[in-house]
């Protein structure tokens, strides 16, 4: 009887087994080799995209601080070593489940569960998972009842050994660039940074991308005045993006001049979207032609020899002169300013309006450029003077050839005049002067300290040293970071902050422009308890003082795993 029963038993088992599909819900109890929310070992690294995906202890932090039940808002990428297969891929259902870890360890390990093939396809053929493969994954996460997890056909095998759909092993689909004039991202670049962004949500920035026209679907003409096109990194093979209706030459309805062609190298500039979700191009009407085959509007040819080459980033360490500070002020919609303030340099070329300095408003107007002549050049509206104070008797005057640094907004006045907006700038430095030391190289942003508890490194002076462990930054705490992307997901504020593994730090506790900040990454335990904003909302604004590791953090210059602070007097963590 014993034996009839067993058998039973068995016979019911297998056939449940037989009769599981795909569409009945996991039980959600796939281990994570460690349970329900391991505790990563290995420090964080990686911001969630195509160029820096998360290792798997990034993709544990970021999933943690989702909401149970709730799925991640954009999809992050993250690397690994397989650990366990629970599903391999078959051509039944197409996908596979299985978890990772950072060193191929089943201590700390996230599971991927039902997840596409590369290409974001289902499985049809190829190569089976193997225990110790090297993988990177792309999709959308939850933490499901504390178990971390990619949502079940939202995310898939985006590269299997360093194979992806494209076959992966060469520059084809290499992510490349940072969106900069002078360092424009190439179509993997930005198909990558798209895919930060949720669907059909613009870029709050615009971005230069560059590429080699591949194929042409609407051709400037005079009745739309844009084109549709895309573009590619070589000739017509390898990652395509789509030039969606974008304006000609100089921010403006094509009217005559060359047409597009293919292979015609270009570069275009503005802002981008993720369109229902699945389709990467530029916004409709919001992107234009930066440059056709080296030629820009104002007939430059890139060449070291051509006058007015752009340059700088717009940060303190290194501001935009007046070409590139026209350039983003053109790109500009009409009488939209910017949503932050940008560093420019340059001297003094003419002063308008013959206006310097006055008692009656405190602010002056004139032109800048490279050289002090008067070509090239960017006009500075109504600017305030140094410490962003209104100038007063007494205050030193400007005259042409003058050396300035200003700081402020930028705005395109009526569409056709690039300049800062009325009273939301100011002279930063005026022949190397500023307001704090009355001598050359003072301010806010000086690249100051050793990194030593003495002489602990400024912000500026982190940046400039981009790497180093074990030392001291002292700086402001002026807000904290959500999402993957620095640019777009930096809060200058401590209201509604949901965040608390990571804080902005800058040089002066009223900065707003995240170019000059860096990022801080709080580890669990008295630090992360002393600092945060969601807890502490009070510190927005203090000075602080940190002991850690200058590294890359949200794919800038930051600083992590962070043992030590001094704020307000008293001291958070274990001092080294």
């Amino acid at each position: 009887m014993k034996k009839l029963f067993y058998s039973l038993f068995i016979l019911a088992t297998t056939a449940l087994t037989f009769c599981s599909c795909e569409d009945v819900p996991s039980p959600f109890d796939f281990p994570s080799e460690g349970g329900g929310t391991p505790t990563p070992t290995i420090d964080p690294a990686g911001s969630g995209t195509q160029a820096d995906p998360y290792n798997v202890a990034a993709a544990i932090e970021y999933t943690q601080q989702l909401e149970q039940g709730a799925e991640s808002p954009t999809d992050i990428y993250i690397k690994g070593k397989v650990v366990a297969i629970r599903e391999n891929y078959t051509t039944q259902y197409g996908n596979a489940s299985f978890t990772i870890s950072d060193d191929g360890s089943s201590k700390v390990t996230f599971l991927v569960y039902r997840a596409l093939y590369l290409g974001n396809k289902k499985y049809s053929s190829g190569d089976l998972l193997q225990e110790g493969d090297e993988v990177i994954v792309c999709g959308k996460v939850t933490n499901y009842n504390g178990t971390l997890e990619t949502q079940q056909n939202k995310a898939f095998l985006y590269s299997l050994n360093g194979v992806t759909a494209g076959g992966g092993g060469g520059d084809t689909g290499v992510a490349k660039g940072s969106g900069t004039l002078e360092d424009p991202y190439n179509p993997a670049g930005v198909i990558a940074y798209i895919n930060t962004l949720g669907a059909d949500v613009e870029s709050t920035k615009d971005v230069y991308i560059k590429g080699k026209v591949a194929s042409i679907t609407e051709q400037y003409g005079t009745q739309y005045g844009n084109a549709t096109f895309d573009i590619v990194e070589e000739g017509a093979e390898g990652t395509k993006f789509t030039v969606f209706r974008a304006l000609y030459l100089g921010n403006k309805k094509y009217t005559s001049g060359d047409l597009l062609k293919e292979n015609d190298e270009v570069v275009v500039c503005g802002k981008v979207v993720n369109y229902k979700g699945n389709t990467p191009e530029t916004v409709q009407g919001k992107a234009f032609l930066y440059s056709l085959n080296g030629k820009n509007e104002g007939g430059g040819g890139g060449g070291d020899t051509t006058p007015g080459t752009p340059s700088g980033d717009g940060s303190l360490s290194n501001p935009f002169n007046s070409v590139a500070a026209n350039n983003l002020a053109n790109s500009l919609a009409a009488d939209a300013p910017t949503s932050e303030s940008y560093y420019i340099k340059g001297k003094i070329a003419k002063i308008a309006n013959n206006g310097t300095f006055n008692t009656q408003y405190g602010n002056a107007s004139f032109y800048i450029s490279d050289d002090g002549k008067d070509e090239n050049t960017f006009y500075v509206f109504r600017t305030l003077y140094l410490g962003n104070k209104k100038w007063e008797d007494g205050n030193a005057q400007i005259k042409v050839g003058d050396e300035v640094i200003i700081y402020g907004k930028l705005v395109n006045y009526k569409g056709n005049t690039p300049e800062t907006v009325g009273n939301e700038s100011y002279i930063y430095s005026l022949n190397g002067k500023t307001e704090d030391t009355g001598e050359g190289g003072g301010g806010g942003g000086e690249q100051t300290g050793a990194g030593s508890y003495g002489d602990p490194y400024s912000v500026s002076a982190a940046m400039a040293a981009g790497s180093g462990s074990g030392v001291y930054v002292k700086a402001y705490i002026v807000g904290y970071v959500s999402g993957q992307v620095l640019a777009d997901g930096a809060h200058f504020t401590a209201d509604g902050c949901d965040v608390k593994t990571n804080l902005l730090i800058a040089d002066s506790s009223s900065e707003t422009n995240v170019a000059n900040c860096i990022p801080v990454q709080l580890p669990n335990g008295a630090v992360r308890s002393g600092l945060n904003l969601q807890d502490n909302p009070g510190n927005l604004g203090k000075q602080v003082l940190l002991y850690g590791n200058i590294e890359k953090y949200f794919g800038a210059t930051g600083l992590k795993s962070v043992t030590y602070a001094e704020i307000g007097g008293s001291g958070v963590g274990t001092k080294p």
